[in-house]
């Protein structure tokens, strides 16, 4: 968002309805902000590299990043209820190779014995914020994440990022917390963000055995340690990267990974970053999409980690692109100032609006029964809070599907539906109510709303 942010007023306020609106948009119910690691020439790609507020050692700047600061004040304006800070990198001062992705040496990039500094840097960041005179920005962030994909070298020149083994890990987040904790900070650790579901059961040996640390096995290695387990407060991450074949690990993997969180009772599990890198087919990411076709593949995967796993969040990468990728929910073709500032939704941004606009925070997922998981044809899952009941259909077959829907044993009231699917204006399109019986287009997610009657 740091280009998007510094838009005409009217392009970036549309971005950030699509984005936030619960009534125009997909209603994300949690932003993420990155905290940059400051922009270096040397990384290839310049949407991926980031200004840093830090000038030096315990001073700041914090008129930067602010493109990214304004689509964090839209998304508070706009009510999105959950903040959390994340870092790839942290500043170059702070790293072995003064750089913020890696060299070869080290099993971590950050300096050693710095993790208490970093932890002060991280705690300034918050405190800025929970403290801000600019109220627009004044933000209590929930959660803050000082480690991301740690299993992989990050030693290409293409975007920020950290490498660091379980030890590393686990020396953030002791400093970490201990800095937290003495700031009086609110703000959780979201640790860790697994690359990919297996290393969450299973050591990472290639780089294990490349830099001669542990790395993965992070359930075990983390849920099962009895000192660091609570400064985590109770949840952890993974990626779903690498896990959408179709044919192979996009059941099995999950299904594995659910299991495994069962000997975790109490504990919550997030799902927090996916873009299509392999794909269902195996074919790739490469070139943009804005049908069903993408949208229908990644809302198999949200139903799957909602299910199978058990997340009790989902998280996508990234909000706007400018690539030729299945990476956006928002595509733009504008690549610098003066250039048309083009604004392309996405079918999936709708199709994530079809969970992030009506399950919200504080809801239940609840059993559904009748075949819910094929994933070639019909998929649903159930939620509820308080009398409200949602219930969230992917039918990916090329054919309707009619139901009837029914409460187990309770009555409910008139069904309102909403719907994305390839007819012209399926963009989350509220249609008439139902009352039981309920028709499913063909490619298409639904969302039926109603609540328990009297």
């Amino acid at each position: 968002m740091q280009r998007v942010g510094k838009w005409s007023a009217a392009s970036r306020n549309r971005v950030a309805d699509l984005l936030f609106s619960t009534t125009s948009g997909a209603g994300l119910s949690s932003w993420r902000f990155n905290v940059g690691g400051g922009i270096n020439p040397r990384i290839t790609h310049p949407w991926r590299t980031a200004e840093t507020f830090e000038l030096a050692e315990g001073r700041y700047d914090w008129t930067r990043q602010a493109g990214e600061r304004w689509f964090l004040a839209a998304a508070k304006a706009r009510g999105v209820p959950r903040f959390l800070a994340f870092v790839n990198s942290p500043p170059g001062r702070m790293t072995r190779n003064g750089l913020t992705y890696c060299g070869k040496g080290g099993a971590s990039n950050l300096r050693p014995g710095f993790e208490a500094q970093y932890a002060r840097y991280l705690g300034d960041v918050l405190d800025h914020f929970r403290t801000n005179p600019d109220e627009t920005e004044r933000i209590a962030f929930d959660y803050v994440s000082p480690v991301n994909e740690p299993q992989w070298d990050w030693e290409g020149h293409s975007q920020e990022g950290m490498r660091a083994s379980n030890a590393d890990i686990k020396r953030m987040a002791r400093a970490l917390a201990t800095e937290l904790k003495r700031r009086g900070s609110s703000t959780e650790l979201a640790m860790l963000e697994s690359g990919c579901l297996p290393d969450m059961w299973r050591l990472n040996r290639k780089a294990t055995e490349t830099w001669g640390e542990p790395y993965g096995d992070y359930l075990a290695q983390f849920i099962g340690d009895p000192e660091i387990a609570p400064l985590l407060a109770k949840r952890i991450g993974y990626h779903s990267y690498g896990s959408d074949l179709v044919t192979g690990p996009l059941l099995e993997h999950r299904r594995m990974l659910g299991e495994r969180m069962t000997r975790f009772p109490g504990w919550k599990i997030w799902q927090t970053e996916y873009c299509i890198l392999v794909g269902s087919e195996g074919k790739g990411g490469s070139g943009r999409d804005l049908t069903m076709n993408t949208a229908l593949d990644v809302a198999r995967i949200i139903h799957l980690d909602l299910t199978l796993v058990g997340v009790s969040a989902w998280q996508w990468w990234t909000a706007f692109s400018p690539e030729d990728y299945k990476d956006g929910l928002i595509y733009t073709n504008w690549k610098k100032p003066g250039d048309d500032e083009t604004i392309y939704p996405a079918k999936l941004l709708w199709v994530m609006g079809n969970y992030s606009r009506f399950v919200r925070p504080g809801m239940t997922r609840v059993e559904l029964t009748g075949g819910a998981h094929d994933v070639q044809g019909l998929m649903g899952s159930a939620y509820k809070g308080g009398k409200r009941v949602i219930v969230v259909y992917v039918n990916m077959g090329h054919s309707p599907r009619t139901l009837e829907l029914t409460a187990g044993g309770r009555r409910l009231g008139p069904m309102t539906p909403f719907v994305t699917s390839d007819q012209p204006g399926d963009d989350l399109k509220r249609y008439p109510d139902v009352s039981g019986t309920v028709t499913l287009r063909a490619r298409s997610v639904t969302t039926l709303t109603a609540e328990y009657a009297q």
